[in-house]
């Protein structure tokens, strides 16, 4: 049991300006215990979400790579031919059809060329 005279005593040092101070003072240590508690677990969740989404990226990363391999030979030039001569019919033209140009050499100092 405590004594009568001793709680006496711890009334009067609490009420007294330095016991106040230290009452203060533990409060303080306490809130900051609990705030670093709080940080600490906010700091996993958030990394551990972080963790998930960068999984995800990577996942959506390498599905877009495939997908551009497969548009890549889906547009290549021998599938887009062969698709133009079987399901158009069409064909090169022959030797006797072909028309060839040659550009014509226009000067900059004749006004009329240039419109």
């Amino acid at each position: 049991m405590i004594s009568s005279g001793l709680l006496a005593q711890c009334k009067h040092y609490f009420w007294s300006p330095a016991g106040r101070q230290c009452l203060f003072v533990l409060l303080v240590l306490v809130t900051s215990a609990l705030a670093v508690i709080f940080a600490a677990h906010a700091t996993r969740a958030r990394y551990a979400n972080l963790q998930s989404e960068q999984h995800v990226s990577d996942n959506l990363d390498s599905e877009y790579e495939k997908l551009l391999l497969e548009h890549s030979v889906w547009a290549g030039y021998n599938r887009v031919d062969q698709l133009a001569r079987e399901t158009l019919q069409m064909r090169s033209p022959d030797q006797t059809n072909l028309l060839i140009v040659r550009p014509e050499i226009v000067s900059l100092d004749d006004p009329e060329a240039v419109l």
